[in-house]
């Protein structure tokens, strides 16, 4: 069962915070957190929403 959006938003915020205390990747801290990977995607997603400077560059043609 995925986690519940509240829990997600927290999770994203938690990261968010650590990137902004200095920590050098999003995928890093990601990666320092037991999540599935259902789970994952939905933290990376709304951490992008929260901060869509942090997304990927893709490439435009």
């Amino acid at each position: 069962m995925a986690m519940s959006m509240p829990r997600v938003r927290i999770c994203a915020n938690a990261c968010i915070t650590r990137l902004e205390r200095g920590e050098p990747d999003v995928i890093v801290i990601l990666d320092s957190y037991p999540l599935k990977e259902d789970d994952r995607n939905l933290v990376l997603a709304e951490i992008y929403s929260k901060r869509p400077d942090l997304a990927p560059e893709t490439e435009q043609s």
